[in-house]
């Protein structure tokens, strides 16, 4: 085969993903703290097919790179639910699930769920809030079964990485972090607020022109594959 056909395939397979990157963005346009995630591409290795014409370059396609995390602050909406809350800030909340891994988000929907006869604070997943010493946040009421909401928000602890974008999109939500934002530090000075909700910073015409932008790259790769086969099969029935 030639040089196009697989420069072009591999063009197929990175428009591909792209294509899924940008599609799980406006799948997620109406998730409290998303965060959307940008495909930047990168010529792959170029080759010199002619010894005696070192400026003559062979190219062999592209790919993605990386995958970078947008974590611009989202729209702040006030839901007047007292068990919502939102950080205006870079500031994580941390949940931890049943195995114990402890995962971090923007989104603060949360809700009160008891287990083992106490009761906690958790997210849609049912996953513990944590305080700002990384300890699951025990919802106490009074002989009324009434909540103290004023010592709910004061216990939910906050987190800041030292680098954000370099923290792993794990799915659910949930951010983690590795060796690029380093590790997640407890910051009680940051504010919250109560009865709102960090909407996802997906901007969804910028979503609908990189689908568009990326569905021609898709199309152009394909053709392409599909003339550098006819011209193989044309040059295989030579006699």
């Amino acid at each position: 085969m030639n040089v196009a056909f697989y420069s072009a395939s591999t063009g197929l397979i990175q428009t591909q993903r792209s294509l899924n990157i940008t599609a799980n963005n406006i799948a997620n346009v109406n998730t409290a703290g998303f965060k959307a995630m940008r495909s930047s591409f990168a010529d792959l290795i170029y080759t010199n097919p002619k010894a005696g014409l070192p400026e003559l370059k062979e190219g062999h396609g592209a790919h993605i790179a990386k995958t970078d995390l947008m974590f611009s602050i989202g729209q702040l909406e006030m839901t007047d639910q007292l068990l919502d809350f939102a950080i205006p800030s870079e500031g994580f909340f941390a949940v931890m699930d049943g195995g114990g891994t402890v995962g971090y988000t923007k989104d603060g929907s949360f809700s009160v769920s008891e287990m083992g006869g106490a009761w906690y604070l958790v997210n849609k997943n049912g996953s513990r809030v944590l305080d700002n010493n990384s300890l699951p946040i025990v919802v106490s009421h009074n002989d009324f079964g009434e909540i103290d909401y004023s010592e709910i928000i004061n216990a939910i602890g906050v987190f800041t990485f030292d680098n954000p974008y370099g923290a792993e999109a794990a799915g659910d939500n949930l951010y983690m972090p590795t060796q690029s934002s380093g590790q997640p530090v407890a910051n009680p000075n940051l504010d919250k607020l109560a009865g709102a909700l960090e909407r996802s910073n997906v901007d969804l015409a910028n979503e609908m022109i990189k689908t568009i932008e990326t569905q021609r790259a898709y199309q152009l790769n394909a053709r392409i594959v599909q003339t550098a086969d006819e011209l193989e099969r044309i040059a295989n029935s030579l006699r």
